[in-house]
């Protein structure tokens, strides 16, 4: 069996604050292979934004506290910053939630896709030139070339007068077109792993299955490696093969989208898909999870979703929580799985939706 592209191992990530140590990321483990997308499920606050950071090493000011990050047979954690360098932004690619954090507002967007294609050709190029013994030279037409390839990305990515559009600034685009532009250079370097944190948030609902469709076809077309952060269980059930529900820091269960929202084992899985279903046909109410998320500073023992668990046993709080096996692609950390089925808890079917939402 091949090894999986990347694979992050009983990773912990902390914050130092003034009220004391906040635990981010508290022992999560997960592999993603090429040619598949790997979807992290989870409210705000779980986690799943600063596991992505942590897997590009931008988790700063956190830090990794413990754990192994293994991308392509490279240990992250404790790799040099050259290497980090190399690495991100070339076989590592990232899509964050906010297009700002990506593009720079003084430079045309197309100059910015140009730049991205240039350093990568020019790492291998330069790769190259090491490894035959010949000093570096300066490419006359470098730029040249990376200009009418950025004006190609952009094409792909559906931008409207790819060329002309390649001269404007970014406060020129609309929010879904920043978007694009943003895609367009994360697969400037033809990345092997590309990590998309909330890429759909804030669309209109045409962009957003544009977006989602894209990053389909990256995993069918050319076998990269995907991880979705997302909190939206529609996007998941269209667009993943494989999900992984955070809570806590934690990974509650994870396993096929399929089995996981048509039958899912953990409390806090079938609380999500109870609180996301509506059923419109009897016009029941929309069940809510009671209580409020553990607080992460200085940890907690035990599960992190025991104090909002209607099932939850004394054992539940006591200690760390096993992992344990479902079938052989599913896995959950809980003690009291499997549960009964309930009207509250009894799992529903989940799929796609035009607008990105779910249905029974």
């Amino acid at each position: 069996m091949s090894k999986p592209l990347l694979r992050v191992e009983d990773l912990h990530t902390r914050f130092d604050t003034d009220r004391g140590t906040v635990h981010a990321v508290d022992g999560t483990s997960f592999t993603v292979d090429r040619g598949e997308i790997v979807g992290v499920l989870g409210e705000s606050g779980s986690g799943k934004s600063v596991t992505a950071r942590s897997i590009c090493r931008l988790e700063d000011p956190g830090r990794i506290a413990g754990g192994t990050i293994e991308f392509e047979g490279i240990e992250l954690t404790t790799a040099e910053e050259s290497t980090l360098r190399r690495l991100r932004g070339n076989e590592i690619s990232m899509v964050f939630q906010d297009p700002t954090e990506t593009l720079n507002p003084v430079f045309p967007v197309g100059e910015q896709i140009a730049e991205a294609v240039r350093i990568h050709e020019t790492n291998d190029r330069q790769r190259l030139l090491d490894f035959l013994g010949v000093p570096p030279f300066r490419d006359r037409s470098a730029w040249a070339d990376a200009r009418e390839r950025a004006v190609e990305l952009l094409g792909q990515m559906d931008i409207p007068s790819p060329k002309s559009r390649s001269t404007a600034f970014p406060h020129e685009f609309s929010g879904g077109l920043r978007q694009r532009a943003v895609l367009a250079v994360a697969l400037a370097s033809e990345p092997s792993l590309l990590i998309a944190d909330e890429p759909t948030t804030a669309l209109d609902t045409t962009t957003q299955a544009d977006i989602l469709r894209r990053l389909r076809s990256l995993r069918d077309e050319r076998d990269v490696g995907i991880l979705l952060i997302t909190h939206d269980i529609g996007v998941i059930a269209q667009t993943c093969d494989r999900v992984i529900v955070l809570y806590g820091g934690q990974v509650m269960e994870a396993g096929p989208v399929e089995r996981v929202l048509t039958d899912p084992a953990h409390p806090y899985t079938r609380s999500l898909l109870a609180c996301s279903v509506r059923n419109t046909d009897s016009g029941e109410r929309i069940h809510s999870a009671q209580g409020r998320p553990a607080d992460p500073v200085d940890g907690h023992e035990g599960c992190p979703f025991a104090d909002r668990c209607r099932h939850a046993t004394a054992a539940c709080r006591e200690g760390p929580i096993p992992t344990t096996e479902r079938s052989s692609e599913h896995r959950l950390s809980c003690l009291e799985a499997p549960l009964p089925a309930t009207r509250e808890s009894s799992p529903q079917r989940v799929s796609p939706t035009p607008d990105g939402g779910t249905t029974e």
